[in-house]
């Protein structure tokens, strides 16, 4: 009797094992052919994205924070990846770092705001060989095996500069402060610096203007801030024109003549803008600022790499459109940009 209950006990053991086991299996099967149709239904086979890496200089979060915006709106047109590298690191790192670590990684391209640098260009060259295409945006690196660079000329952006300056003619002989990086690798201001110089003089008004420089840290807020202040809060006089060659100079300087009482002594123009800067234009505080249509600039990025995927080739310039804003079209220009954020909300 003890064995027949026994016998019953095992049967009834393994033949709940085999109905468990035909479930698990007619389970498998039914999600296998249901997965295969979703992706037959995709495209017949399963898409893995590309990924890029993106860049960028630190303390210029606002500008370059733009262009990522419009980089990232265009490569998840096609279901790509693109990471903001650094950004979400526990730890600072430089762009050579980054660099470094996007190279590790393998990725499939990479936007960087690259400067002049030989330790730059070889990190390039390195990318390069190793079948990883480098765009450069907002700075480039002429020498490197850069597939592209996206931006705006340096010396059209001094011509911008030169010819609002010509507005401000007359006979009493102006002198002018042009804000620079104290980075001696990086040639780019320099250029902007000899746009302004060679359209000034090259007009019946040369001799209406002297031009000096000053050298401003670019790599934080707080070291621009500190120079800029000192400028301003001495009993001197202000120079008549100070012209800022990036955002953060702009914010600064913007911001410190309000802290130290020294609206209207000086003329300022800027470069970008951020709401800072248009708030300090509609005040008067700042002139005019020279800006960019920072997120055409990242899609031009990714449609650069995209091209050069597919064909092996890609423009090696591809300029963004420039605009100067005063405080005659802010209103024209801050409507443009409502609709503009209105349409990609929609």
């Amino acid at each position: 009797m003890k064995d027949l209950n026994y016998k019953k006990l095992a049967a009834g053991i393994i033949a709940f094992m085999v109905v468990v086991t035909m479930v698990t299996i007619s389970f498998v099967i039914y999600f296998g052919n249901r997965m295969f149709r979703i992706l037959e239904e995709n495209g017949n086979e399963s898409f893995i994205g590309r990924h890029y890496a993106f860049i960028c200089e630190s303390g210029q979060e606002g500008f370059y924070g733009s262009i990522f915006e419009g980089a990232l709106a265009e490569t998840e047109k096609d279901g790509d990846y693109l990471e903001d590298m650094g950004g979400n690191l526990a730890y600072s790192h430089d762009k050579y770092e980054l660099m470094e670590l996007s190279i590790d990684a393998g990725v499939d391209g990479i936007i960087i705001n690259a400067g002049e640098s030989e330790a730059m260009r070889d990190l390039i060259d390195r990318a390069d060989e190793r079948g990883i295409p480098v765009i450069t945006v907002g700075s480039d690196n002429t020498s490197s095996a850069r597939k592209s660079y996206v931006g705006y000329g340096y010396y059209d952006l001094g011509v911008n500069y030169g010819k609002e300056l010509l507005k401000k003619a007359t006979d009493e002989q102006k002198s002018v402060l042009v804000m620079m990086s104290p980075d001696a690798e990086d040639s780019s201001q320099n250029i902007i610096f000899q746009g302004i110089r060679e359209t000034i003089e090259n007009s019946d008004a040369s001799s209406s203007f002297k031009l000096e420089t000053m050298a401003v840290p670019d790599t934080s807020a707080f070291g621009a801030e500190e120079s800029i202040s000192a400028l301003i809060m001495r009993d001197e006089e202000l120079p008549d024109v100070m012209i800022c060659l990036n955002e953060i100079y702009t914010t600064c300087v913007s911001q410190a003549l309000v802290d130290y009482n020294r609206v209207g002594q000086t003329i300022v123009y800027g470069f970008y803008e951020n709401n800072t800067i248009l708030s300090a234009i509609e005040k008067n505080i700042v002139f005019a600022t020279v800006t960019m249509n920072t997120r055409q600039m990242g899609e031009y990025c990714i449609e650069a790499l995209k091209e050069y995927e597919e064909t092996g080739y890609v423009n090696e310039y591809m300029p963004a459109d420039i605009r100067v804003i005063t405080a005659d079209n802010i209103s024209e220009y801050l409507m443009e940009k409502r609709a503009e954020a209105q349409d990609g909300e929609a």
